[in-house]
């Protein structure tokens, strides 16, 4: 399987699993736990940062080809309640990994599930959110598993999912 394909196998092996803040296993993650944990899985490179870290650090590529790993970003139009904190305007609040052309594996409560695109983006647009698709930049996703940047609370039962290794070429 080539690195996309193995991301996408990821994603798609925590369908119907719970929402779980702030993890990052098959057996429960929340969105942007989800997405780290597919790239470790498929690349070897470990991180553990949020939707807005992933957005601004490593899915910056604008115009993704068809054989990049992608991402759907929402960030949003006006300063807004998200959670219990205020979300700025132009901040990401979501992500969801792309499986297929408009197609993404959705995390969120009370379960992770396949969702279109198009359907997301009109929920999304409803709380004042835009919709942003981004490709990975492998460079820096190499550099920081090779570097142990962007950990934060990483689970502890994560070592058993993800053998981290010396990350993979494209």
């Amino acid at each position: 399987m080539t690195v996309r394909e193995k991301f996408i196998y990821f994603l798609l092996l925590q369908y119907r699993s719970p929402y779980l803040w702030g993890m990052e296993l098959p057996s429960g993650a929340d969105c942007s736990g989800a997405v780290c944990l597919a790239l470790a899985a498929a690349t070897g490179c470990v991180i553990r940062t949020t939707a807005e870290g992933l957005y601004r650090k490593y899915f910056t590529l604008r115009n993704p080809g068809p054989d990049d790993i992608q991402a759907v970003f929402f960030t949003t139009t006006y300063d807004r309640e998200h959670g219990d904190r205020l979300a700025k305007k132009g901040e990401v609040v979501h992500v969801a990994g792309i499986i297929h052309d408009g197609v993404v594996m959705n995390v969120v409560e009370p379960k992770a599930d396949i969702r279109l695109v198009l359907s997301l983006r009109h929920s999304y647009s409803l709380m004042g959110c835009d919709l942003v698709i981004r490709g990975l930049d492998m460079q820096s996703l190499r550099d920081a598993g090779r570097d142990g940047t962007d950990l934060f609370g990483l689970d502890a039962e994560f070592s058993q999912f993800v053998k981290e290794e010396k990350p993979i070429a494209q």
